[in-house]
């Protein structure tokens, strides 16, 4: 037996244990955390604190600032935004960057916005809630940045709602910045999807949907460790969170579940050949860890 202090806890384990925990790794995973969701601590880190592109993990930082100008206010969900951006419209029909289709001069409902970049992962639907947000995509831009700075994420620089590279969205009119892509460490994705959950629990509930119809368009979620999915495992009980692929950034995910008996886990893998299998070892075996026991 041997003692391993974490987070301030200290729990005896068996050499058995300790052997896996000197040898597990995550092979194709070029940064990954695990962190425990009610207290913020990373239990486990491969170049957690190494900036990286995030590619559409980058929107739940937009479903943030999303949901706090909603307010729980269904006068808001309501609100109609009209699309009146050819560019819009342009990257909506791209093969590479579309997904839910506009049309121009169309309302759509900030809801059917926000399911359509949350279930779909839609580009153009994340840049409309941003401007929708702040008046402008500048101006959301600067406002992930500045919620960014005042949750004291070091290692966090976003120059795109969506998550696309500024070497796609300058085809489309919404360049912005120097830098060409979101960067942000996996412990400060954890930290967005923390503040996440945290304040607004109902992406629990939200993430959970496999799909559903939105303005007449099918929206899928290809979150597939959800119930019924590929990569399930009902020990789990994984309810979100959020997808993610350019070829700049590889496959990226940011998963959450709470087993029972255990504390709320949220885990991190970025620029991942085999993202689902990986996040689901990875919950396996941070649920083992000292401090994990809710």
């Amino acid at each position: 037996m041997a003692a391993i202090s974490l987070s301030g806890v200290t729990t005896a384990v068996t050499a058995p244990v300790q052997a896996h925990a000197a040898t597990f790794k995550l092979a194709k995973a070029k940064a990954a955390v695990a962190m425990n969701a009610d207290t913020g601590k990373v239990v486990w880190s491969k170049a957690g604190n190494t900036a990286r592109p995030i590619a559409s993990v980058s929107k739940i930082m937009t479903l943030y600032l999303t949901l706090a100008k909603v307010n729980g206010k269904q006068s808001n969900w309501n609100h109609k935004v009209k699309i009146t951006s050819r560019g819009l419209v342009s990257m909506s029909r791209s093969a590479a960057c579309g997904g839910f289709k506009f049309k121009l001069g169309h309302k759509y409902t900030v809801k059917q916005l926000y399911d359509a970049a949350f279930l779909d992962s839609s580009n153009n639907a994340a840049i409309a809630l941003g401007q929708w947000v702040s008046g402008s995509n500048a101006k959301f831009i600067k406002k992930m940045n500045a919620q960014a700075k005042a949750w004291k994420l070091g290692k966090a620089h976003f120059v795109s709602a969506s998550g696309l590279e500024n070497s796609d969205l300058q085809y489309y009119g919404y360049r912005y910045g120097t830098a060409n892509a979101n960067m942000v460490s996996a412990k400060d994705v954890a930290l967005i999807a923390r503040h996440l959950i945290t304040d607004y629990p109902r992406v629990l509930t939200d993430g959970q949907v496999g799909s559903k119809k939105v303005a007449g368009q099918l929206c899928y979620n290809y979150n597939n460790l959800l119930a019924g999915r590929k990569y399930y495992q009902a020990s789990l009980n994984v309810d979100g969170l959020k997808t993610g692929y350019t070829p700049l950034a590889g496959y990226c995910f940011v998963g959450t579940g709470q087993m029972a008996g255990k504390h709320r886990i949220i885990t991190v893998v970025l620029h991942d050949e085999d993202e689902f299998t990986e996040t689901r070892s990875l919950m396996n075996y941070a649920y083992q860890l000292a401090g994990m026991d809710a």
